[in-house]
């Protein structure tokens, strides 16, 4: 889905910059095909390989080169060694809570990196791909980022999750505060290159995804998680981080829906493409019909995101 968001506003000139900070790498599986993907890891040009001297404790991370996808769009790959980097942010967050250079070295070199790469494309807006885990280098992302959205499918499993993703981040919020106080007091905040991020990611909303529908209506089997989604996200996401002090937009809750587009999925996978940009030749008949409908639902989605985040910036 965020992959299509981005290349939705890219096709309307945004200058877009994708970054894959998932260790399963779909994001890039997406967006190159295997022999460019290939030919990035032995150039050495991947988030990981940017991270590599953070993780062995050798220096501050590398600037890496955006690797163009579109005129207006740009990726910086990932990689299933990331989760080396994860390993180092859990060992060193201590050292983050208690004002040492190391670990805000550790803490900020996802951002630093990001901070560099999108000044070089000189990007409008940066588009960061995540697992589905509230872990240390999760937290490094959101404390990195202006703002998040939630991807939620309409079952039981997205509900009780809620709960976990808001207590995350209003805890990371919150230790973070501590930390940059503790970084202030000690001087480490004047040494680190490029400063600090704010780690105030604002909850812009969310997406509901991946149901089944009948004459374009979702099916009864789902309809009970969509009815229930609206009051426990608010909840148990948004409530929480207003609570700590973070802005929420006025438009709370969801943001848009995306219908199940089945087997349209795995074809644009395959020709490393968004939905709407298949081929007749890719997607034939009904399918195509469908395919370059889904455009117009993109850019929507894109721009809703993109006027929350304005309102809480």
């Amino acid at each position: 889905m965020l992959f299509n968001v981005g290349i939705a506003l890219a096709g309307t000139g945004r200058r877009i910059l994708f970054v894959d900070a998932d260790p399963q790498a779909n994001l890039t599986g997406t967006a190159l095909s295997a022999s460019s993907y290939l030919e990035q890891i032995e150039a050495e040009q991947t988030i990981y390989h940017a991270l590599l001297p953070v993780i062995r404790t050798t220096g501050e991370p590398l600037v890496m080169n955006p690797i163009k996808i579109r005129d207006t769009a740009w990726i910086i790959p990932g990689h299933i060694l990331l989760s080396q980097y994860e390993e180092s942010l859990a060992t060193g967050w201590s050292d983050t809570l208690a004002g040492r250079y190391a670990g805000f070295q550790q803490t900020t070199a996802f951002w630093r990196v990001i901070e560099s790469a999108a000044s070089a494309v000189n990007a409008d807006t940066v588009l960061i791909d995540v697992g589905p885990s509230v872990g240390a280098l999760n937290r490094a992302v959101l404390l990195s980022s202006d703002g998040f959205v939630v991807p939620l499918s309409p079952d039981l499993f997205s509900l009780t999750a809620l709960p976990s993703v808001g207590g995350a981040i209003t805890s990371w919020v919150g230790e973070w505060t501590v930390a940059v106080s503790q970084a202030k007091r000690t001087g480490v905040d004047l040494q680190l290159p490029g400063g600090l991020p704010a780690g105030r990611p604002a909850p812009l909303g969310y997406i509901s995804q991946q149901f089944a529908s009948y004459r374009s209506a979702p099916t009864a089997a789902f309809q009970r998680w969509l009815n229930e989604i609206p009051g426990a996200y608010v909840r148990d996401v948004a409530g929480k981080l207003a609570n700590a002090g973070l802005k929420v937009p006025a438009a709370v809750g969801q943001i848009g829906t995306v219908r199940n587009l089945s087997s349209l999925v795995p074809m644009a996978q395959e020709a490393n493409a968004a939905i709407f940009e298949l081929s007749g030749a890719e997607a034939r008949g009904a399918q195509y019909v469908r395919a370059k409908d889904t455009l117009g639902d993109f850019i929507a989605l894109g721009e809703d995101i993109e006027r929350r985040m304005a309102e809480v910036g």
